[in-house]
């Protein structure tokens, strides 16, 4: 992972106030009117909408309907988390209860006919939300969350009754997220990381936790999209708005369907063109996993050649594991252009070198043998018989004088070179350290990317935990695998966005003359 920057982001630390029943006021307005852009010959849009989410994630207003402050009611908690959520952001909270006259001291609306003023967000935590959304489309509220299971993962039963949900606010012009889904959009975000952050796109909630986890490790996140069915906002919704947003330097995804794929191409699309880099997991590569996320969130998985084949097209970056989702995300988000596509790789072992060397190799990433020059250079600070044509094997870095971050240096100075990896297997104190402390202090001194492979199974030595977590210019991956994945991934997408040319700019528009006669 690379390392935290500290800082303060600016919040709005007022109180929540619960305000008393009475009067809506205020016009409704639904976000910033939808942007048709070009159409394609059958009609089809050629440019993706941005829906206008500010409210969602920083509502002014938000009313909780089934809040519960009853001991050992499920209600209870989430109440309880949305009202500490609503006074980070700085939102008035309005408890909705049919009997209860106040909810953790804040008084209690009986029905969302009395809330006193058209809310931005309503969270809806009934059994049956189907009659409580058609009240909240009534009241002209922006956005609504369903938390609500049983719908279209459960079959066609379901499947039904998910369409008169969609059918309720299609006809509001109100937003929708879930059914299905929960929680994570109102997680506790630290204010105190700075530097690009992940936003974090998820079909099953509990999937995100890995990445949320990130912040952990110094790693900024800002927003996180449960889309659960998606019966109304879905994936591409939300890719087309984190693309927009100024703080966003990735996009992660955890998809197990695409509710339209035209959607989410036009999505990716946007992304694309700003060289926002989005990375997935996608499921559904086995007949296993695609049977089993139509029983989770109801969706298709597709056939996923098909899907790997369009992720790529439009240059989203597809990996395996959440492990994988986590290291990749971070380097894109966090690191600057490559300067060079050139890998060298830094070892105090030669036997390291050799293995992380062929490891890179078959990931398709270029080592280029290093000039005669530059290899004289460094013998002049490492021992005449090892190897430092690339890999570079120093037989072990010097700890007593300044002999090793000349020699990181120089190999950082050759312009063929734009990415070090240096594999550390294990802590091996005061050398380790040593290593560690030049390669950090280099990589701030640079605008090529250093990465360091921190091989030790504890993770708790000084060393990794405040040295190389410490630095926001160093990206650190517990595993060479991850890196070197992270790596061809982070070369990739500078190659990609640099050469991008979207293939819906090469639509056609208008019908050609043969067609023209028969149709009419």
């Amino acid at each position: 992972m690379l390392g935290s920057t500290h800082g303060t982001l600016t919040t709005d630390s007022r109180r929540t106030r619960a305000i008393a029943c009475g009067e809506r006021s205020g016009p409704a307005v639904h976000g910033r009117p939808a942007r048709t852009g070009d159409l394609d010959v059958s009609g089809r849009p050629l440019h993706a909408d941005v829906p206008d989410l500010d409210r969602f994630f920083r509502p002014q207003s938000v009313a909780v309907i089934g809040a519960s402050d009853a001991e050992g009611r499920p209600n209870t908690g989430i109440t309880r988390q949305l009202a500490d959520w609503a006074e980070r952001v700085g939102a008035r909270l309005y408890p909705v209860h049919p009997s209860r006259p106040a909810v953790f001291g804040m008084p209690c609306c009986p029905s969302v006919a009395g809330l006193p003023e058209q809310v931005d967000l309503a969270v809806v935590l009934v059994g049956d939300p189907l009659p409580v959304v058609e009240e909240l489309a009534e009241a002209k509220a922006r956005f609504a969350v369903v938390f609500a299971s049983g719908f279209a993962e459960t079959g066609p039963e379901g499947e039904a009754a998910q369409r008169r949900l969609t059918a309720a606010v299609g006809r509001s012009g109100m937003r929708l997220l879930g059914p299905n889904t929960n929680l994570n959009a109102f997680e506790r975000f630290r204010a105190d990381l700075q530097g690009p952050a992940i936003a974090l796109i998820t079909q099953s909630g509990h999937q995100g936790r890995p990445v949320f986890a990130l912040q952990e490790l110094g790693i900024r996140l800002s927003h996180w999209a449960p889309t659960g069915n998606e019966a109304d906002l879905e994936s591409a919704d939300f890719l087309s708005y984190f693309a927009e947003q100024p703080e966003v330097g990735a996009i992660a995804c955890y998809l197990e369907g695409l509710k339209d794929g035209r959607s989410f191409l036009l999505a990716a699309d946007r992304a694309a063109r700003r060289g926002v880099p989005v990375v997935a997991v996608k499921v559904g590569r086995t007949e296993t996993g695609a049977r089993t996320a139509a029983s989770h969130t109801g969706k298709l998985t597709g056939a996923d050649a098909v899907v790997d084949a369009a992720l790529r097209q439009y240059g989203v970056i597809r990996v395996d594991g959440l492990d994988e989702l986590q290291d990749t995300a971070t380097l894109l988000a966090r690191a600057r252009p490559p300067r060079a596509d050139g890998v060298v790789v830094y070892s105090i072992s030669g036997g390291t070198g050799a293995h992380v060397a062929d490891l890179a190799t078959e990931a398709g990433l270029r080592l280029p043998v290093l000039s005669e020059a530059k290899q004289a250079e460094l013998h002049q600070w490492i021992p005449e018989y090892l190897s430092v044509a690339n890999p570079v094997d120093n037989g072990g870095h010097p700890v007593g004088d300044q002999r090793g971050r000349k020699i990181i240096d120089a190999i950082l100075d050759d312009p063929e070179v734009g990415v070090l990896v240096c594999p550390i297997s294990g802590p091996f104190p005061p050398l380790s350290d040593r290593l560690v402390r030049d390669l950090v202090e280099a990589a701030e001194q640079t605008d090529k990317l250093v990465c360091v492979v921190w091989g030790s199974p504890v993770g708790t030595e000084p060393a990794y935990r405040e040295v190389l977590l410490g630095s926001s210019r160093v990206a650190t991956f517990r595993t060479v695998g991850n890196c070197l994945t992270a790596v061809r991934a982070y070369l990739g997408h500078h190659r990609f966005t640099t050469g991008y040319r979207s293939p819906f700019d090469e639509a056609p528009r208008t019908p050609s003359p043969p067609t023209a006669r028969p149709r009419r």
